[in-house]
């Protein structure tokens, strides 16, 4: 299928490196809290819903959660810290959300100049480090446990530190016991097979 009359696509520049506006991106400071938490997406939260048929309150309050680690990592980016953070099992939930923000990649790119001044890509663990893991826990059970300890406790201190162990503890304990990830995947084939039969 051929593109009749059809704009040309130009690209100078990388699209990581743009504004939403096509202009070069300048370096900016993250923008308060505060700012990010009143930003609203009608649409994100709608498509999670449709996955995820749940309270819609619940919803909307994942979606805060879910942009508050957005301004953490933003934020840690901006002040170059070296220690990598991670959506362990518990946050399921306000990764699926930001799943589904990515997915409306023009809002999503928008939201990421606008309050972060840069595009903050969602980096999936990939097979490699999946691989490297697994070879270590192989070969020395205990030492990887240890390992992965110190890891979660650095995070929960990095958590705690700047946003609050309450914060913290809705992530960690609170979110996850109403919407494990046991209970989010059930939730997403019930959605699958009401939408088959809808």
């Amino acid at each position: 299928m051929t593109r009749r009359n059809a704009a040309p696509i130009a690209r100078k520049e990388p699209l990581a490196s743009r504004g939403s506006s096509g202009r070069r991106a300048s370096k900016q400071k993250v923008a308060a809290l505060e700012e990010v938490l009143a930003y609203k997406n009608r649409d994100v939260v709608a498509r999670f819903l449709k996955s995820y048929p749940i309270d819609p309150a619940d919803a909307e309050d994942i979606f805060t959660e879910m942009k508050r680690w957005l301004w953490l990592f933003g934020y840690r980016t901006m002040v170059g810290a070296r220690k990598r953070l991670y959506v362990h099992p518990p946050m399921t939930a306000l990764d699926e959300m930001w799943h589904c923000f990515v997915l409306y990649t023009e809002d999503y790119a928008e939201f990421c100049f606008r309050f972060f001044g840069q595009f903050l890509h969602h980096r999936p663990v990939t097979l490699a480090e999946k691989a490297r893991a697994q070879r270590r826990l192989d070969k020395d059970p205990e030492a990887y446990a240890r390992a992965f300890a110190r890891q979660m406790e650095g995070q929960y201190r990095i958590i705690a530190k700047i946003l609050g162990e309450e914060t913290l503890r809705k992530w960690y304990v609170e979110i996850p016991a109403k919407y494990s990830p046991e209970e989010l995947q059930r939730l997403n084939a019930q959605s699958a097979v009401f939408s088959e039969h809808a």
